[in-house]
């Protein structure tokens, strides 16, 4: 076989010869389709979700005798679901104060030992 028929079956790849910023891009797409899919993944597992939280809760309502409607059980649903993911702040008492110095215990301890540092310094000095 002469060259010219070696570079005629020669085939080229699309993409073969990209440059770095090229390759980065392709790359930045395929990563943004990733992440779209499993968004839509999730959208997926959330609906299904819905739909058996609904036939559970039909079904236990069934079975304990109340008298709840289908209306009823989609509005708790959505209920639970928009406030599923919500932050509250603790209500204010002795057990926040003593987590948020535990938090804070490193800062706590240091600013204490140089307030002890001053103050003894201070009594050696003029003690």
């Amino acid at each position: 076989m002469s060259q010219a028929q070696a570079k005629q079956t020669r085939i080229e790849v699309p993409g073969q010869h990209l440059t770095l910023q090229e390759t980065l891009r392709v790359m930045d797409v395929a990563r943004e389709m990733r992440d779209q899919r499993e968004k839509a993944e999730e959208m997926f597992r959330r609906d299904d979700l819905r739909v058996a939280l609904r036939e559970k809760l039909l079904r236990t309502a069934r079975l304990s005798g109340d008298n709840v409607t289908e209306a009823e059980i989609d509005a708790a649903i959505g209920q639970y679901m928009e406030t599923l993911h919500t932050y509250q702040d603790p209500a204010p008492g002795l057990k926040r104060f003593l987590a948020h110095c535990w938090v804070w215990r490193g800062k706590i301890l240091w600013s204490l030992a140089g307030a002890a540092g001053f103050a003894g310094g201070l009594w050696f000095l003029f003690g």
